[in-house]
């Protein structure tokens, strides 16, 4: 991160189409390491760097409003709320994860920067490395998009293609996929880093079963 924050200023975007079929399009970019997370986005002015204390990314509007966004949702706790209404109304926490209330649970980026963020500062950390490669994908699952719930043209649907983290002691990616959601591996120390040429694996998107019997 600090590699990048030195010498991103060199850094020079073009306004150039990458091909007809994919034309620019307002990005964000998430950096981290073991220490730190930094957000990246090209604005008016140029890029701008923030400091990500929350470690989540959604699209637009831009990062520092996301974060001012979480202002609104300050109540929220994990455990169960106490009647703070009014103390002339005997109120009921008659459910579990009552302190979840006002939680967002639509498909809009913001909406899902609160649901990731909440859901990420408050999960248990594991104190193994599969554990915590289960516990991310079940935080990622907070905020994943179904086929036919988000409609982008008339009859094509926004969804979560992929999930994917990296072990940055091992080198290990971990992927798993919409139709697949066995968890997949590469261990990067396996191969040649050094190499100029494309290393490249075949997707395993197609269903993985367990027979039990």
């Amino acid at each position: 991160v600090r590699e990048v924050k030195k010498n991103i200023q060199k850094l020079n975007l073009v306004n150039i189409n990458f091909s007809e079929q994919l034309p620019l399009s307002p990005l964000h970019w998430l950096v981290a390491d073991k220490q730190e997370s930094i957000v990246i986005e090209s604005v008016k002015e140029g890029l701008k760097i923030y400091d990500n204390p929350v470690g989540v990314l959604t699209n637009n509007p831009n990062f520092d409003y996301q974060l001012f966004n979480l202002n609104n949702y300050r109540a929220l706790s994990n455990s169960t709320p106490q009647n703070s209404f009014s103390e002339k109304v005997d109120l009921d926490s008659y459910s579990r994860g009552m302190g979840g209330l006002g939680l967002p649970g639509d498909l809009s980026s913001m909406s899902r920067f609160v649901r990731a963020a909440f859901t990420k500062l408050n999960s248990l950390p594991m104190q193994t490395e599969s554990g915590s490669v289960s516990q991310f994908f079940h935080i990622l699952g907070s905020v994943e998009q179904q086929k036919g719930l988000c409609e982008v043209t008339d009859g094509k649907y926004e969804y979560t293609i992929y999930s994917s983290c990296c072990d940055m002691d091992k080198g290990v990616y971990y992927y798993r996929t919409y139709d697949n959601s066995q968890i997949n591996s590469v261990n990067l120390n396996h191969e040649h880093l050094d190499t100029t040429e494309l290393i490249s694996y075949p997707l395993r998107s197609e269903a993985q079963y367990y027979a039990v019997n």
